[in-house]
């Protein structure tokens, strides 16, 4: 093959891996976004947890490819949408009892009636209940999320076990590139929260993970 022939190779090459590391690590782009919407604080820890699984993730499915070809892709979709599903319901339960929990603190300092008026008011301004719901992702957390990231990752790497694609830097990259999505859904977030009405829309970010869910099952 000339030194042509060889430069096109190389370059598709490079192409085909860009892509797959893309398409396997956005999912973290929104996982970046909900959990800064909610004003959790995303610690060094969790990029390391979510970049480490999703790659090792990959060179598993790699590995197990010619074992499983015809069961895990789908299996694997199914797990990861049934998680995703699950972490937005647990984020609508959540939210639902930072609501009562807000209620109940502001009717107890004022003395006020239940009507729809003083409820807008505790959802547009959360501090009048005084409760801070701010925190962070524990280890335990991380772990559960990084496992919903890393079951395409694992799909992913059964499909490239039947391919002559380098699995070692295509697992590299992709590690990669899951943590630069986090960290850009992070930022993106703080920045959507600086729109002063965004704040009462926490529920938000329940909706997305169960909508990720849902795409990644149908599609």
């Amino acid at each position: 093959m000339n030194a042509y022939g060889r430069s096109f190779l190389l370059e598709e090459l490079i192409i085909v891996l860009i892509l797959l590391s893309f398409a396997v690590s956005f999912d973290s782009y929104f996982f970046g976004l909900t959990y800064s919407l909610r004003s959790i604080h995303v610690g060094g820890s969790t990029y390391g947890i979510i970049g480490l699984m999703t790659g090792l993730s990959f060179i598993l499915g790699y590995s197990m490819g010619d074992l499983i070809e015809t069961i895990l892709p789908h299996v694997s979709r199914y797990i990861g949408s049934v998680i995703f599903v699950v972490i937005g319901c647990m984020i609508l339960k959540q939210w639902l009892q930072e609501q009562k929990t807000k209620w109940k603190q502001y009717t107890l300092s004022k003395g006020q009636q239940w009507n729809l008026k003083m409820i807008w008011l505790i959802l547009k301004q959360p501090h009048k209940a005084d409760v801070d719901h701010s925190g962070s992702i524990t280890g335990k957390e991380s772990f559960f999320v990084a496992t919903a990231l890393s079951m395409d990752s694992l799909g992913s790497g059964i499909g490239v076990g039947f391919t002559e694609l380098p699995f070692m830097v295509a697992a590299s990259m992709i590690g990669i590139s899951s943590m630069f999505f986090l960290a850009l859904g992070n930022q993106t977030g703080k920045w959507i929260r600086s729109v002063s009405w965004v704040q009462p829309l926490s529920f938000l970010p329940g909706i997305i993970f169960i909508f990720i869910g849902i795409w990644n099952f149908i599609k």
